[in-house]
């Protein structure tokens, strides 16, 4: 072999072995195809548009499902009532009565008929009969043996009433005069006006001893001086007198049957 051709073979050799030196040992490819399609079906799922290459156009997203969401169950706890317990009270098996006021309790329905007794209030007494047209009920008497007709103006009954028979008024009694007060004092004040006349006032007190009187009636020297309203106690006036001259004062119950008996007093001055 001559020289020229030993030449070319070494030139040969040396690029040979210079592009063998120079390149990268083959590394083993991955299925470039599998990879890319399990990218993409990630980048799907989570709704993320894969960024396309240089160069290509942008790819459609496509929308995402729309979410249903249901409303919440209300679930409502019942409200629990109590119902309240009625308590009967009983009726008493004796009809009763009892009042908001002291009220006499007499032999019928009038101030006519005698005085029988009081119902008191706080007490109460057992109903034996009414008299419906004249409001009255008739009682057992609270303060002795036997009935007695009770006003019903402040009368409250409890019970049943509704076997109560009707009763008739007795006859009305004669009427009779009422009692005489009693107690009848005065206190007196006198001022001098000039000797020897004075005035002075009285103010009368006594004792009703009558539940029967129309009225009192006051006397100045035993002559009728003045009417005074039935039930009243007291009484006040003025008048003139003279220097140790005594006046006779007197009062009297009376009705439509006569007077009771005058209590007198005398007052002087000074």
């Amino acid at each position: 072999m001559n020289k020229k051709n030993i030449f070319i073979i070494s030139a040969l050799l040396a690029i040979t072995l210079a592009c063998t030196i120079g390149s990268s040992p083959p590394t083993p490819q991955e299925p470039v195809d599998e990879i890319a399609t399990s990218v993409a079906m990630t980048v799907q799922a989570g709704g993320i548009a894969p960024s396309p290459a240089p160069g290509e156009p942008p790819q459609a997203t496509a929308p995402l499902p729309a979410m249903t969401v249901a409303p919440p169950t209300i679930t409502l706890t019942p409200t629990i009532t109590f119902t309240p317990t009625i308590t009967l009270t009983p009726t008493p098996s004796i009809p009763m009565v009892s009042v908001s006021q002291n009220t006499n309790c007499r032999s019928g329905p009038g101030i006519v008929y005698d005085y029988l007794g009081a119902l008191l209030i706080g007490e109460k007494a057992e109903l034996v009969g009414k008299n419906t047209i004249n409001d009255y009920w008739i009682i057992k008497n609270q303060d002795q043996f036997g009935n007695c007709w009770l006003w019903g103006r402040y009368a409250t009954t409890e019970g049943d009433i509704s076997a109560i028979p009707e009763w008739t008024p007795p006859p009305t009694p004669t009427p009779a005069p009422p009692a005489a007060p009693s107690n009848f004092a005065a206190a007196q004040v006198c001022v001098d006006t000039g000797a020897p006349n004075f005035d002075v006032t009285v103010d009368l007190v006594w004792t009703d001893n009558s539940d029967n009187e129309e009225g009192f009636v006051l006397y100045y020297n035993g002559s009728p001086d003045a009417a005074i309203p039935a039930d009243q106690t007291q009484f006040n006036f003025t008048i003139p007198v003279v220097d140790s001259v005594p006046v006779n004062i007197g009062i009297s119950a009376y009705n439509a049957a006569g007077a009771s008996a005058i209590q007198t007093l005398q007052i002087v001055c000074p």
